[in-house]
């Protein structure tokens, strides 16, 4: 008998909270939008789209997986040779796929680009090969021939 007289309290006041909270937000981020205005500021703007825009888009990602370029606050370099092989064959593809139809300093770029990104790719392909020699308890120096 005693569950009986138990009374069930039920806070009722938490919906309008939220609803309150939701409206604030909102409020808040038109005004945020208003400041801003219809455009975005420069720095929201993406570039132009461009044949340079996506070698240069393709490079930067390889450089990434290269370990070659790092965000600021990266407290360590992480190096995809898998990833940065694949970018470097679409860097590949796209110079074969385009050829001819480029401007002089377009097939220029390319061609830099690539040549720059597969000798970043021998150099971390060669460093890992050494690690995982190392790690398997191989001296890489007594390996090599003179």
């Amino acid at each position: 008998m005693a569950d009986q007289d138990k009374k069930i309290i039920i806070d009722e006041d938490w919906k309008s909270r939220v609803q309150r909270e939701k409206d604030e937000a909102r409020k808040t981020a038109g005004k945020q939008e208003q400041r801003r205005g219809p455009k975005a500021d420069a720095a929201d703007e993406l570039p132009e789209a461009s044949f340079s825009a996506l070698v240069s888009s393709l490079v930067t990602q390889a450089m990434f997986s290269l370990g070659l370029i790092a965000p600021a606050d990266a407290e360590r370099v992480v190096v995809d040779v898998a990833q940065a092989k694949f970018l470097i064959d679409t860097l590949m593809v796209l110079r074969d796929k385009t050829k001819g139809n480029l401007t002089a300093e377009e097939e220029s770029r390319l061609t830099q680009a690539v040549a720059e990104l597969q000798r970043g790719y021998v150099a971390r392909a060669q460093q890992a090969q050494e690690a995982a020699l190392q790690g398997a308890g191989i001296d890489p120096q007594n390996l090599k021939t003179e």
